[in-house]
């Protein structure tokens, strides 16, 4: 007798064909990924920039440059140091550039000019052939992924692309081009360590749009991005299905 007073009655069982609420499965939520708008190209284009006019400041069209003269390297010996050297490492970090600025434009750009920082000032305080190829080395790193993520983004564009793809293409050959005379009146006047030196300020400035860019790019994606479900599985009354 208490067993049976302390049973509870419990709901009773359904009966064919009776009507049941079903709470339809949550679908998943795909966010569309957004295409980069121009201005995210500004912070890994800058630094890529003076990359390019680094890889040429240390020449000169019409004979042997300051730097060859100080440290006494032969025409091969600054072939080998000063060009080769700069491109073999930009072919190593151009194609992870190309493969991750997109998604990370700014933690790539943000590397590349560090890179690109602590290449500019080896070279600066280089006595001798070794150091001076190391500090192209590491320039040409950053150089080389900051070039393919600027390339990366500009083909994720969707609109403005040939403008910027132009400007972009313009301002590097006005850079390769217009280094070595800049570098040789500069040379020519206070000497080779500071066509170095002058790069630092400006790499600095690299950072810092790099930094905005970032943020600015944060925003927008917060702005932009879809509520989500919480999950729960509740779903309102004109939601819901009825099974037999």
């Amino acid at each position: 007798m208490a067993d049976f007073r302390q049973r509870r009655p419990g709901p009773p069982p359904a009966l064919y064909g009776e009507r049941m609420y079903v709470t339809p499965p949550t679908p998943p939520v795909t966010r569309p990924v957004a295409a980069p708008a121009w201005w995210q190209a500004l912070g890994p284009g800058f630094t890529a920039l003076i990359g390019l006019f680094m890889l040429t400041v240390i020449y000169r069209f019409d004979g042997m440059s300051e730097l060859q003269r100080a440290l006494g390297l032969s025409s091969q010996s600054l072939l080998l140091i000063g060009l080769v050297t700069y491109l073999v490492g930009a072919a190593l970090t151009v194609p992870v550039g190309f493969l991750l600025g997109a998604r990370f434009p700014t933690g790539v750009a943000v590397s590349a000019t560090c890179f690109l920082l602590f290449g500019v000032v080896l070279a600066a305080f280089a006595g001798a052939g070794g150091l001076l190829m190391a500090g192209r080395a590491f320039s040409g790193l950053g150089t080389g992924a900051a070039a393919g993520a600027t390339v990366a983004l500009i083909l994720k564009l969707r609109e403005r692309r040939g403008i910027v793809a132009g400007v972009t293409a313009a301002l590097a050959v006005l850079a390769l081009v217009l280094a070595p005379v800049i570098g040789r009146m500069i040379s020519e006047a206070v000497g080779f360590r500071v066509v170095q030196l002058v790069a630092i300020p400006f790499l600095l400035l690299a950072l810092v749009v790099n930094g905005i860019v970032g943020l600015v790019r944060l925003t927008a994606a917060k702005r932009q991005a879809p509520p989500v479900p919480n999950g729960s599985g509740a779903v309102p009354d004109d939601g819901r299905r009825f099974t037999a």
